[in-house]
């Protein structure tokens, strides 16, 4: 399952957000875009979703499961259903599918288990600190065993310490599961940390600027972060990025 988006045009507030915009998320790898506030990555995931159309160009998400299609929008908070409990907010894809809810009670506790998740799902959301809704939210993009996963800023909230835990159970699920990953970050270290392949974005209007391949195998840990290889990939995106303005 790939991602292809080739040559997509759209204009917003009457200004070019892209410019012919192509590359490949490839199947079953982490895939990373990195890029300057208002290059219109939120804007393409939107697309991708469905939410939105782009002027022109075409996009495709190859082959194309809806009930295995998951996306953690960057206003998290937004998405969760302050009427229903945490665990009623995590369910809801599920009770979309319309699956036996024994069934949905036996993925919620194995998940749970994997995730090792600390929240009171008895409890709601505004109950929450934000980094916790933002768990929250993760919880239920993994809940229905995606294989394609659209994550945009997926740890912003979050303390160290729980970024880390969170990007390597994102690692672990990726080992376990292989969906094809599209990661949008604000996070040279998460970038360099989670993704096979980082596309740095220009400013308006957008391009590719180019393509950093990390060849660090998985699962990636704190030894990782403090490699030479590590920094090299982080050195190889700045340089990219820092480039955008001669480009």
């Amino acid at each position: 399952m790939a991602i292809r988006i080739r040559k997509l045009r759209k204009r917003m507030d009457g200004l070019e957000l892209y410019r012919d915009l192509s590359f490949t998320a490839k199947t079953g790898k982490i895939t990373a875009i990195f890029g300057p506030n208002g290059s219109g990555k939120s804007t393409l995931f939107n697309i991708l979703a469905g939410v939105m159309k782009p002027d022109g160009g075409a996009y495709a998400i190859e082959p194309f499961d809806q009930r295995r299609f998951s996306y953690l929008f960057q206003n998290y908070r937004e998405t969760l259903l302050p009427w229903r409990t945490n665990r009623a907010n995590i369910t809801l894809p599920l009770e979309s599918q319309r699956l036996d809810k024994h069934e949905i009670q036996d993925r919620v506790t194995t998940l749970q288990q994997q995730l090792d998740l600390q929240l009171p799902l008895d409890g709601y959301p505004y109950e929450l600190s934000g980094g916790q809704q933002q768990m929250l939210a993760f919880f239920r993009t993994l809940i229905t065993n995606p294989n394609t996963l659209l994550i945009d800023e997926p740890f912003s909230a979050l303390d160290y310490q729980n970024w880390l835990h969170f990007c390597n159970i994102l690692q672990a699920y990726h080992l376990a599961k292989k969906p094809t990953t599209l990661i949008i970050t604000h996070n040279i270290e998460e970038a360099a940390y989670l993704a096979e392949e980082i596309i740095v974005f220009s400013d308006k209007p957008t391009r590719v600027l180019g393509i950093v391949k990390n060849p660090l195998s998985y699962p990636r840990t704190v030894n990782t972060l403090k490699s030479a290889a590590f920094h090299d990939i982080k050195r190889q995106v700045l340089e990219l990025f820092h480039g955008k303005a001669e480009a």
